[in-house]
């Protein structure tokens, strides 16, 4: 019998637990406390845990071996955790996860070190799994961070094309999703080049995932999101909006940004001249190419991964 989406949301629930429960069991030390008080808080967070529940929902399905998915869960969420902290600085993210971020409770070298020292911990719960997983590992954290130096770049700068946009997020916000899938696929003993099929399903659904988040910048429930809406556009960032609209017309949006400024004009402007449309278009498309990375998979596998699709991207922050 196909479960119904009521149990599988009760599957996904006592995954989380489960992670919750071993990030909270993360050995660490009591001293120094400039140190590891803010770990804690960062570990404590209120995170959605989408990453690491992907790594248990492929990974049961190939019967991997449970220990081992969990060291790779947590992992790749302390991983993930540390790219947080460390974006929130350059960025000046003053909320994280609708509490204060780490630099504006502590301050800037507090949060430095204690995002390093979190990558390092990522990097220890990978000792005796498969070398191919730490080599996969540290070749998506390094696209993680050519991704966010290119966000970083891309600032201020209005000849950025879609194109160089969706590869900045293919490897800041896609990667690690795709390898999130990947993992589940390796730790079972599958062969590389057999698993990128799933990394292709979380690189693409990581563009639905960023490309939505653009939108929910826009038009999301702020109170939801624990920030102000319009966050990005106020930080002058290339977002798919952004670049669509100008490439509308750019005379007509440059006219528009020089005078206005509040959030509900820019909804308005999206809105009538049908790039919100548009942007929505290109989640349902990378939501699709997702699911056709799914063909060759086992048919248990493409249902909870399908479902895992529609789960969060039905978020509203």
């Amino acid at each position: 019998m196909t479960p119904n989406i009521n149990s599988f949301e009760k599957h996904i629930s006592f995954l989380k637990s489960g992670v919750e429960k071993a990030l909270k069991n993360i050995p660490l030390n009591d001293t120094p406390n400039y140190l590891y008080d803010p770990i804690r808080y960062i570990i404590n967070g209120k995170g959605k845990r989408l990453r690491p529940v992907l790594v248990h929902l492929v990974g049961h399905s190939y019967s991997a071996d449970p220990e081992d998915l969990m060291k790779a869960s947590i992992a790749v969420e302390l991983l993930h955790n540390f790219t947080l902290v460390h974006d929130d600085i350059m960025d000046n993210d003053n909320i994280r996860h609708g509490q204060p971020s780490v630099h504006k409770k502590w301050d800037e070298p507090t949060a430095i070190l204690s995002g390093d020292a979190i990558f390092v911990l990522s990097q220890l719960l990978l000792i005796g799994l498969p070398t191919i997983i730490i080599q996969r590992f540290n070749e998506v954290s390094l696209n993680i961070c050519e991704g966010q130096g290119m966000d970083k770049q891309f600032e201020n700068d209005t000849s950025i094309s879609m194109g160089q946009y969706l590869i900045m997020i293919g490897k800041k916000t896609g990667a690690l999703l795709g390898l999130c899938a990947e993992f589940g696929a390796l730790l079972s003993g599958i062969k590389k080049e057999n698993a990128h099929s799933l990394f292709e399903y979380g690189l693409n659904l990581g563009l639905a995932f960023q490309i939505q988040d653009d939108l929910l910048d826009i038009f999301g429930d702020e109170s939801s999101m624990g920030k102000s809406l319009g966050s990005d556009i106020s930080k002058k960032k290339q977002t798919a909006l952004t670049i669509l609209a100008r490439d509308n017309n750019s005379e007509k949006w440059l006219d528009f940004i020089n005078n206005h400024s509040k959030i509900s004009d820019y909804q308005s402007y999206f809105d009538k001249n049908g790039i919100r449309s548009e942007v929505e278009k290109a989640v349902a498309h990378y939501i699709k190419k997702a699911n056709s990375a799914l063909i060759s998979s086992p048919e248990s596998d493409k249902e909870h991964l399908q479902k895992f699709t529609t789960m969060i991207l039905k978020r509203k922050s």
